[in-house]
Parts: structure tokens; sequence; C-alpha cells
């Protein structure tokens, strides 16, 4: 998107209307001529302010105005949506979406960068565009960016003094990037890896070991087996993928569930939360040998329906942060000795990492 274009975008405002929990919010709002309507097998669409989404803050116009530009040099960047909601929650935590010419010590701009910290002039870093792209430039270079927290992803490239602190921004920056891309929901984002979702067709097959076993996920572990979680202990490894990352079926077997857990008042459908409980939308697998697993955190309805046969490999769903989450990842459990019938719990986990490992098809990234 050229300058142009992006002067556009912020020239025309319109106020309109967002349904937050059953509750009207003001957001005045651009509009772009010749939006792009939204698709979940499509691209992301250009930047265009009449959409909706969800929100627990209400933002002026020149806030909107700011955060479409932070969102158009991300997709001229060719970032994928992770990142730019990343750079929203940024942006939101360092100066509320506004073009500061002051901050602590000589910190200004959007991302409160600093001058003497070599991120560029005040006159540049005063200049959303610049500044947005010296955040992406370095969100881009943090290896494993894209299946760290929010606030962890945030934090590698701002070094704050209040680590913490962005992770409070993820629900709005969600719902701001997608009034911002004129969606219904973050969630039809497609066009960073991996590609936009049509189904479990729309996914390459990937190599099965000699043994028939494969990989949930190809993404680093970033909790393990075993954890002590205060009122229990964890009962599978995290594993951190990225949100819309295609989760496989880790040998042939039969679907035995496949439903949402979390609290009905909040659902599956919006991001959990840690404390939330539950797993979310999440599968359940049953393999011979009386041996299960289980995939938990899905961003969406499953592909798969309960008695459903599954091949190794084959798709599952795609990861997201549904329940009790504290952002996109898979939990997976492995779990021995299960009867037909017989419930899936700590007792009768086993390790994943060490289980897979020993079928021939060991986790990580």
């Amino acid at each position: 998107m050229t300058d142009r274009k992006t002067s556009g975008l912020v020239a025309a405002f319109v106020a309109i209307t967002l349904v937050l929990a059953g509750c009207v919010v003001g957001l005045p709002l651009f509009l772009m001529a010749g939006s792009v309507s939204a698709s979940p097998c499509g691209t992301l669409p250009a930047p265009d302010l009449s959409g909706g989404g969800t929100a627990t803050t209400e933002w002026d116009q020149s806030q909107v105005a700011n955060a479409a530009i932070i969102v158009a040099v991300g997709q001229e960047m060719q970032v994928p949506p992770r990142g730019l909601v990343i750079a929203l929650a940024t942006a939101m935590q360092e100066s509320t979406l506004r073009n500061l010419d002051y901050g602590d010590r000589d910190s200004v701009g959007l991302f409160q960068q600093r001058p003497s910290q070599g991120w560029g002039t005040v006159a540049q870093l005063t200049d959303p565009r610049y500044a947005s792209g010296k955040f992406y430039t370095a969100l881009l270079k943090v290896e494993g960016w894209q299946g760290m927290r929010l606030t962890d992803a945030a934090q590698a490239v701002q070094r704050s003094g209040l680590p913490e602190a962005y992770q409070k921004w993820e629900d709005d920056a969600y719902a701001l990037a997608a009034a911002v891309l004129n969606m219904g929901s973050i969630d039809e984002l497609g066009g960073g890896p991996p590609g936009a979702p049509c189904g479990p067709g729309a996914f390459e097959p990937v190599p099965v070991g000699p043994g028939g076993w494969v990989q949930p996920v190809r993404a680093g572990i970033v909790a393990p087996w075993g954890q002590d979680r205060g009122d229990h202990k964890h009962a599978g490894v995290d594993l951190g993928a990225p949100k819309l990352t295609p989760i496989r079926a880790v040998a042939a077997g039969v679907v035995s569930t496949s439903t949402c857990n979390a609290p009905e008042w909040h659902g599956c459908d919006t991001d959990g939360y840690p404390g939330l409980g539950g797993c979310g939308w999440y599968v359940d697998v049953r393999h011979d040998g009386d041996i299960a697993t289980r995939y938990c955190h899905m961003v969406r309805q499953p592909f798969v329906r309960v008695g459903q046969k599954v091949a190794a490999g084959e798709v599952l769903g795609l990861s997201g942060s549904s329940g009790n989450s504290s952002g996109p990842h898979l939990h997976f459990e492995v779990h021995r000795g299960v009867a037909p019938g017989q419930s899936l719990n700590f007792g009768n986990s086993v390790d994943p990492v060490a289980f897979m490992a020993a079928v021939g098809a060991p986790l990580g990234g």
C-alpha cells in the first residue's frame, strides 16, 4: 500500500457501532473506498474500517487512524496476521494508540521508541509508518515469535520494565484488527503461515513414519508434562503453534470426542484466558493398543466428528487459544492403558515427549 493509499484510508471518517456483550459501543472509524470482502480462503484484505468485531475499549478517530496505519504497514511487509495483533497490542500499551511526542526518558511515538537506542530520529519515530516498520522489523527477527504469548513477543522487542503489561490488550487488539480489516472475527484472517484454511482438504499431506506416527504440529515445547499447576498436574505438553496451524492425528484411530468444554457463558469461539477452565474446542482420538491422544484449544469447531475414522497425519482442526489458555498453542496429551469408555486423566497420561520419541515421531520444532 502506498503512502497515498494510506492517506486516503485515514481521510474519511464514519461512525459505526460495535455490539459488545449485548451492549452498543460507539467506535469512530474510517472508510476506505474499494474495500475487499473477507474470505476465510483468501489473502488478507486491505484495511477497511467499516467492519465489526468485539472490543472492551472505545477508540477515538485518531487512535483508529493510527491502528489502520499499523495494520497497513504490516501488510506491506507481509507480516503474518499474528504480528499485526502483537503490534496493535504493543501500541495500545505504550501509547494508547496515540502518536506521542513525549514519554519516559526520550521515548516518543506510537511504540515509545527511543532515539538514543538507535530506533531513529524523533521526527522518524513520530511518523506512524516509520515507527510501525521499525517495530515489525525487530519483531520478525525474534526467533519463534509466532509461538510465544503475545506479551513475551512484544517484550522481546520493547524491553519494557513491565514485561507482562502487553498481555491484557490481546482481546482488544484482535477485535480492532478485525475491524480494521473489515472482518467479523480475527479468525477469518488468512495469508500468513499456515495458508488460509478452508477445511482439512486445504492442507498438504505429511510423511508418516515407518511406525505409523507423525507429529501433531511442528512447534517447540513451551510447557512440559507433569508440571505442577497448583490444583492439578499438567497432563500433556504445550506446543507453541501459531494460531491456525493445522493439528494432525498422530496415528490412525477413531474420534471419541469432538466438542467444546469451556464454560457455556463464554463458549469456545472467543479466545479464552488463564483460569477460564476447560480445553476449549478439543478432540480425543482412540488408537490401537488402548492408547488415546487429546488435542486442545482449537480456534474453531474441529473438522472431525465422533465415530469418524482418521488416518495418521489427517487434519483434526486448527490451533488457537480457546478455553483455559494464555495464547495460541496446542495442548497435546497421550494416555495408555485406556479401555473403551474409560476417561482420560492425569493418572493414565504419559509424557508425550518420551512416548513420541519412542514411536519415531519426536516432538519439537
